[in-house]
C-alpha cells in the first residue's frame, strides 16, 4: 500500500534494534538466520563448482531464485510440514504431484513434443546384428563350450571374431 521507497524504509526500520542490546529484535534475527540457512543450501547446491566467483554470483541471484521457488510452491500448493519426527510422510507430496501430472499427461504422445536430434536413433541397438544372428549365436556357443571344457580362449582370435561379426567387410 505504501510507495516503493517508503515500503523499503519501513521494512528496514522494522529490522533495526533501537536499544542496541543483543537478541532484542527476534524478528530480524530470525529473518537473517533463515537467509543465511537458505544461502548455505544454495552454496551446497553448487557441488564441486565452488569458487569465489560462483559464490558471489549465487548471492546476487539469491533474491530471484527465492522468488521463483516461492512462486512455484504457491502454484503447486506445496506446504512445508514441520515436525519433530525424523521422517515424515510423503503421501501428501506424492498426491499433489500426481494431481498435476495427470493434468499435464507427460507420457502421452503429443504432436510437436519431439526432438529432432532423437529421430535418427534406432529403437534397438541389435538391429544391425540381426543379419548375423546365426553366426553370432554359433560363436557364443563355441565360447561357452570351450569354457565348460576348460580350454583357454586365445584373446587375439576372440577379438578378431567379434570384429568380423560386427563389420564383415
Amino acid at each position: 500500500m505504501l510507495p516503493q521507497k517508503l515500503a523499503i524504509q519501513v521494512r528496514a526500520a522494522a529490522c533495526v534494534n533501537p536499544k542496541g542490546a543483543k537478541a532484542k529484535n527476534k524478528a530480524a534475527d530470525m529473518q537473517k538466520e533463515n537467509q543465511v540457512k537458505e544461502m548455505k543450501e544454495l552454496i551446497k547446491g553448487l557441488g564441486s563448482n565452488k569458487n569465489e566467483h560462483s559464490i558471489e554470483t549465487i548471492f546476487k541471484a539469491y533474491p530471484v531464485v527465492n522468488d521463483i521457488v516461492s512462486h512455484i510452491d504457491l502454484q503447486i500448493s506445496y506446504k512445508e510440514v514441520k515436525s519433530s519426527h525424523k521422517s515424515r510422510s510423503e503421501n501428501e507430496d506424492l498426491s499433489c504431484l500426481l494431481k498435476h501430472l495427470r493434468n499435464l499427461k507427460p507420457f502421452c504422445q503429443v504432436s510437436g513434443r519431439t526432438l529432432d536430434g532423437y529421430c535418427s536413433i534406432k529403437t534397438s541397438a541389435f538391429k544391425e546384428l540381426l543379419p548375423h544372428k546365426a553366426l553370432l549365436k554359433e560363436k557364443v556357443m563355441h565360447t561357452i563350450n570351450c569354457l565348460k571344457r576348460g580350454i583357454p580362449m586365445p584373446a587375439d582370435e576372440n577379438e578378431q571374431n567379434v570384429e568380423d561379426i560386427v563389420d564383415p567387410q
